[in-house]
């Protein structure tokens, strides 16, 4: 028996939500990214990707939409 192991980096996983869930979503990461304690750096580094990620996704999705 062969044990792989298996990189989070590697597992890709999709989301579907609807437009006010990913407003939330946005807005709960940009809460979390402001009020952040401190603790280890890449913490912040990792909620300030997600920030950018989430709002390339919702503003391509406003314009997708003509809601923009």
């Amino acid at each position: 028996m062969v044990f792989v192991m298996t990189n989070e980096e590697d597992i890709e996983v999709s989301i579907t939500c609807t437009l006010p869930t990913l407003r939330g979503l946005y807005d709960c990461v940009c809460k979390c990214y402001r009020s952040w304690p401190g603790g280890d750096p890449q913490e912040q580094r990792n909620l300030e990707t997600m920030k950018a990620g989430l709002y390339v996704i919702l503003m391509d999705s406003l314009l997708e939409n003509d809601l923009l």
